[in-house]
């Protein structure tokens, strides 16, 4: 009678082992490995694309492909904002030889009107100054 009241079973830990231990369920089947370097050809395309990939223009192949293939998805709807990017102006034909000359000639009729006005605005600016140089030396005297 002077022992516990409640005697706890001894527990006795497993016995060491050095084998690795058991897989958890489940894994039964190891992760694949990757081959070793003994298999790498450096004649052999690796990237995946075609090996006349470089000669070939790719957006050409993207849109050849998407006109083939389109897309499942709805067409996007246009929010009303301006395309990101530089808007070119639309492009214009040239006019025909004819009428660019008849505009050659309404410039080059323009230019003259505005030198010979110019030629006479210059000759009344002499002749206002050597009269008004005639003044003042008429004065000095």
């Amino acid at each position: 009678m002077g022992g516990p009241s409640n005697v706890a079973p001894e527990v006795e830990p497993p016995p060491a082992s050095y084998a690795p231990p058991e897989l958890p369920m489940g894994f039964d089947n190891p992760i694949p490995t990757y081959p070793g370097s003994s298999g790498y050809n450096p004649f052999e395309n690796p990237s995946g694309y075609p090996s006349d990939y470089v000669s070939q223009d790719p957006y050409l192949t993207a849109a050849q492909y998407h006109h083939l293939y389109p897309s499942s998805y709805p067409p996007v709807l246009p929010t009303g904002y301006p395309v990101p990017g530089y808007q070119y102006p639309p492009y214009q034909q040239p006019p025909p030889q004819q009428q660019q000359q008849q505009q050659t000639q309404e410039i080059l009729e323009r230019l003259d009107r505005v030198e010979h006005k110019a030629r006479k605005n210059k000759e009344k600016h002499n002749s206002f100054m050597k009269g008004l140089a005639n003044l003042i030396k008429g004065k000095k005297m």
